[in-house]
């Protein structure tokens, strides 16, 4: 079992500052919006992440009436069904507090409603549901859609939260080709447009339910997302002004992994300001996925002076928008009068607030100033959970003055103390880059930044390299490790990355088959880490100390990282990566799963979305990477998966693994996760593998055909092993939705498996996606990567470079499989 998550709790409440949007996290959420908005779609993959039940008004009508609307309307009358419809919602409403995903429908434009609404907004979340104006154009009847989208601006007065739901117009994201062709079929469908909407709901409702950074903590420690950034070692902010982002020259690809969050600073007032700044946010969270600091600027460009009582009623909405819009931070000015400040504590929900004294003048309020030690006091009793104090300096000033600075507040406040973010800065920038650990401000390289001195010359690669080159930070070496992996594309996918973040790490494939040579390499001082391949990812599992959940579950690691921390907090180890030293213990995690997990909701189409009572997978083979794809099957919501390998016996110990760990605790929350029965109760098949004893014999009955195909042979010979010959009974093939083939093998890229679903595809039935090996141990190298470093990866960059590496390799006569 992993230990308990970390927490900086630093709020002590000030008398009479409460915070209202505080919900229990059970309570019951409410989706509002215009017709179009797609709460409906949004409050079924709520209800499924969540494992609450879904409720929407048409159904709830007709429960309590026997009628439908149209019917009620038909033999009661309009005025009849005008009160009854009131009353049916306040029912509603009323009588489903908890548990519940209420998608609302026209009755919330109601005056009366939105009254009922607002009350219930004291205590349960209430979302307001947007999106673009041109798409919900489209949808609704051109006579009433601008009236109707007027009206619709209504529901931000009667609920507390929003959520923009971002459009994705694109039908297909063709896989990237890096220049010279290949044997593969380039006819991939990419991302579903449901996908990134999937993942940025859920992400936001695990936001108000304050269980996501819990909840990534407990799977794996050490992934990007379990540590804020104010609790890593170090870690940057990246500074975008939404003047800039308006009409922005770069590309959002070009500020992948360029900091650990986004400042996103509020310096313009555009038309249509509220719904610019939503999309702004909605655009940050689906394209870089990474923690958003939300910062108003007092004094927006273009815009005439403004009086006290002015700013204070402008900043109030837009920093409420911030917070109504689930940001992870939201900064604030402690320098503003009282009231200003207490109303975004009151508010505050389950965003951070970085509490900010600015000293941007000449005549700064020097460090050694008593002033300086009181103002960080101020911050804390008020229950920020990040102080930040900036301040012009316009000639020398000391490292040392800011060094027992930082000394005295220490000495000053016990624990809890919230992190401490100080730096000078001039009109070149922050003095030096590393005068703050954790949230310095940087910039991207190619982006001017006018009226910007915090960032102008820092950037995230040029700051991290530093941390080297001033040896707080000690160059590594990480391998691949296996008794076939010669030819791995990892060592060029990660010393792309290394090179891209500024670490001067190395990355090698090291052939060896036994524990004590993987020992051998393990013990060095400079032993970064690992990617395991056959056969050391489930012999490795009785040595490793700690283990993620994941890992725990499916029975094997591929990832070996060494455990270096001074103490026995898993965060000082997790903190302790890209440091040498002796290892005093190692931790395992599994990524095999999460990757294969990725390309299967990247290519499954809406009309395959899993049903978990009724949708089926198939997984070939029963080996560790058969393990993880059963697991990700799991994941995505699958309870009927069947397992073919050409050893039964092998094929039923797999089965046995997981159909014992679906009854323990937490395979039981893990196989109910994302099924909901039809009348909403979750309901859990104690069986969910079963295996396949032959491919003469018909499809099992009682059983949908597969959906979803996963195959786990190496298509090389490995130990001996023929290599996979595996092709699909046609009998198996007649699914009438299609499904997604996942090929986890590239050498060769065209297995018999992927010539065979191609000329399916092309011939038979255009409704299934082949998706290749290089797209899997792509992702695989992506998850390693930060799992190793605690950095976000560089992933465009990587698939490319892996691509471009697995076509240079063909030239020259090989590559393996799965590494």
């Amino acid at each position: 079992m992993l230990p308990t998550p970390p927490s900086r709790e630093s709020r002590v409440a000030m008398p009479g500052i409460k915070n209202e949007r505080a919900f229990e996290p059970n309570a019951s959420i409410v989706l509002v919006g215009c017709r179009g908005a797609g709460k409906r779609t949004l409050g079924f993959m709520g209800a499924l992440h969540l494992r609450w039940r879904l409720v929407t008004e048409d159904h709830y009508f007709e429960k309590v009436t026997s009628l439908s609307r149209g019917q009620y309307l038909l033999h009661h009358g309009k005025e009849n069904f005008a009160r009854q419809n009131i009353d049916v919602f306040k029912r509603m409403l009323d009588s489903n507090r908890t548990g519940c995903i209420i998608e609302c429908g026209m009755s919330s434009f109601a005056d009366e409603a939105q009254d009922a609404l607002r009350a219930y907004s004291k205590s349960n979340p209430v979302v307001y549901v947007h999106r673009e104006k041109e798409h919900i154009l489209q949808l609704l009847d051109a006579a009433d859609a601008e009236q109707l989208l007027k009206a619709d601006e209504g529901h931000r007065s009667c609920s507390n939260l929003e959520y923009y739901n971002l459009y994705d117009s694109s039908n297909s994201t063709p896989v990237p080709a890096s220049g010279t062709s290949t044997p593969m079929d380039r006819r991939q469908l990419g991302p579903s447009k449901l996908l990134g909407a999937r993942e940025d709901f859920t992400k936001f409702l695990d936001f108000i339910t304050g269980r996501g950074a819990t909840r990534a903590w407990l799977e794996s420690p050490f992934s990007v997302a379990a540590i804020p950034p104010e609790l890593r070692s170090y870690s940057y902010a990246l500074r975008l002004r939404l003047s800039y982002l308006v009409d922005m020259d770069l590309e959002w690809d070009d500020f992948e992994a360029r900091g650990d969050c986004v400042e996103l600073i509020i310096d313009h007032w555009p038309d249509d300001l509220l719904n610019v700044i939503a999309t702004q946010v909605a655009l940050i969270r689906r394209k870089l996925g990474v923690p958003i600091i939300y910062h108003v600027e007092e004094n927006p460009r273009g815009e005439r002076q403004r009086t006290p009582a002015e700013k204070d009623e402008m900043d109030s909405e837009l920093l409420e928008l911030g917070l109504r819009l689930g940001v992870d931070y939201v900064s604030i000015d402690l320098q503003r009068n009282e009231a200003f400040v207490n109303r975004i504590f009151q508010h505050r929900g389950r965003s951070k607030v970085i509490g900010n004294y600015w000293y941007l003048g000449f005549g700064a309020l020097p460090w050694h100033d008593d002033k300086q030690i009181e103002n960080y006091g101020r911050a804390r009793a008020l229950g920020c959970d990040v102080v930040r104090i900036v301040r012009f300096c316009a000639g020398d000033s000391d490292v040392e003055i800011l060094q027992d600075f930082k000394k005295r507040i220490q000495n000053a406040f016990p624990d809890p103390r919230p992190p401490l973010v100080a730096y000078d800065f001039s009109v070149l920038g922050a003095r030096t880059p590393l005068q703050s650990r954790i949230l310095g401000p940087v910039k991207h390289p190619d982006m001017e930044n006018e009226r910007d001195h915090l960032a102008t010359i820092c950037t995230y690669n040029h700051t991290y390299e530093l941390l080297f080159r001033q040896f707080l930070l000690d160059p590594l070496q990480f391998y691949v490790l296996g008794s076939n992996v010669s030819y791995s594309l990892s060592p060029a996918m990660h010393s792309a990355a290394y090179e891209f973040s500024g670490m001067p790490h190395t990355f090698q494939a090291v052939t060896c088959s036994t524990l004590d040579s993987l020992n051998q390499i393990c013990s060095s001082d400079s032993f970064g880490g690992a990617c395991l391949t056959a056969p050391f990812k489930v012999a490795i599992m009785p040595h490793l100390k700690v283990k993620s959940h994941h890992a725990t579950a499916i029975g094997a690691v591929n990832v070996l990282l060494p455990l270096r921390g001074q103490t026995n907090v898993i965060l000082d180890h997790a903190n302790s990566r890209n440091k040498a030293g002796p290892a005093r213990d190692f931790f395992g995690d599994n990524t095999d799963w999460s990757a294969i997990l990725t390309c299967l909701r990247r290519a499954i189409s809406p009309r395959n979305y899993v049903q978990p009572s009724k949708t089926t997978g198939l997984v070939i083979g029963a080996g560790g990477m058969a393990r993880s794809a059963i697991y990700a099957l799991i994941q995505l919501g699958c309870r009927n998966i069947f397992i073919y390998n050409r050893s039964i016996h092998r094929a039923a110990e797999v089965a046995t693994h997981f159909n014992k760990w679906a009854a323990t605790p937490q395979g039981v929350t893990a196989a109910a996760s994302g099924t909901l029965a039809a009348n909403g109760v979750i309901s859990v098949v104690p069986e969910i593998c079963r295996v396949l004893p032959s491919l003469s014999e018909p499809w099992p009955r009682n059983f949908q055909l597969p959906t979803m195909v996963v195959s786990c042979v190496p298509a090389t010979s490995v130990d001996g092993n023929p290599p996979a010959d595996f092709e699909m009974p046609l009998d198996w093939l007649r699914s009438p939705t299609g499904g997604v083939v996942v090929e986890l093998a590239y050498e060769p890229l065209v297995t018999p498996l992927v010539a065979q679903m191609q000329a399916f595809r092309d011939n038979v039935s255009p409704s299934w996606v082949v998706v290749d090996g290089l797209e899997v141990v792509g992702e695989m190298a992506i998850e390693a990567f930060e799992l190793m470093t605690g950095r976000m990866a560089p992933k465009r960059l990587m698939k490319e470079v892996g691509r471009r590496t697995w076509e240079q390799q063909q030239q020259r006569g090989g590559a393996s499989s799965f590494s």
